[in-house]
Formats: structure tokens, sequence, C-alpha cells
């Protein structure tokens, strides 16, 4: 085998890998959210069971608020259904809000609760902390590894498998 393909292949078992990888990352975060949030729910008293979908949903909200349905499918990529279904248990537990603006009785738009606001704060600091992190490994690579990685990433995502 020429030395190129196996380099190719080196890749492609690389990226099977990190892959297989994206769900161990997936559960880790869901451990330290999960961790967190049990901090917050002494606090309240109550237990939330939040998935990473519905707190991406409080992200999204905490974001934008207020925002609609429409807005927040554009956003995170959610179906509209699915957008629904969570912000019924978000408005159960209190961590969202809907209202009208304008009188519109079709449009709804949403927004945080103060609850909600203390579960959206908890999940920007851990973004931040990943970020960081990951800022400081790139760190290790020169302006034009830079390059080509970011040129190799955004190829990567295009590419359909």
């Amino acid at each position: 085998m020429q030395p190129m393909d196996l380099s190719k292949q080196w890749i492609f078992k690389s990226f099977i890998h990190l892959m297989s990888q994206q769900d161990i990352r997936e559960s880790k975060l869901s451990v330290r959210m999960s961790e967190e949030l049990h901090i917050f729910e002494k606090e309240f008293g109550e237990k939330g069971n939040l998935t990473l979908s519905e707190i991406h949903l409080i992200a999204c909200i905490g974001d934008f608020s207020p925002i609609n349905v429409t807005s927040i499918s554009e956003k995170t990529g959610l179906t509209k259904g699915s957008i629904t279904r969570i912000s019924k248990k978000l408005l159960k537990l209190a961590l969202i809000k809907r209202q009208q603006i304008n009188d519109n009785k079709k449009e709804v738009y949403y927004s945080l609760t103060s609850k909600g606001q203390k579960v959206y704060v908890i999940h920007h600091r851990i973004h931040q902390e990943i970020e960081e992190r990951f800022m400081n490994f790139l760190d290790k690579y020169t302006a034009d590894e830079l390059v080509f990685a970011s040129k190799f990433i955004q190829d990567l995502t295009e590419w359909d498998y």
C-alpha cells in the first residue's frame, strides 16, 4: 500500500473512532450537567430530570428571548413538534413561560423564568469551560495547521456518507 493510502486509511479509522467517542463525550456532558442540576434541584426541592435537548432549548430561549417556535426550530434544528413537546414539560417545571405579544393569540413566544435562568447560567458556564479547554488544546498548533484543520472540518461537515 502507498504511504498516501495508509494515511487516508488512518484518517478514516480515526474519524470512525472520533464518531464513536461522541456518545461517550455526550454522556460525560450529561453527567456534569446532572451534577450541577442536582444542586439546582436541592435548592428548588423538585426533580427536573432534564435531557440535553431540553437544556439546549432552555439555552436557545435564554439567548434569544422572547422567541417563537419557528425561530427556535431554525436555531436548534429541532422539529416544531419536538419543541412543543419539550416546552410543555419545561412549562410544567416552571422553567419557561409563554406569552403573546401584540395581542396576537396565534403567535406564542417563550422566555425563561427565574428558575429557567439558573439552568441557563449553569449550561452557559459548562459550555464556557469546555470552550476554554478546547482553545487551550488548539494552542499547540501553528496558524497554518489551524487553517488546514478548519478547512478539513468544514469539508467534513459538508461531506455526506
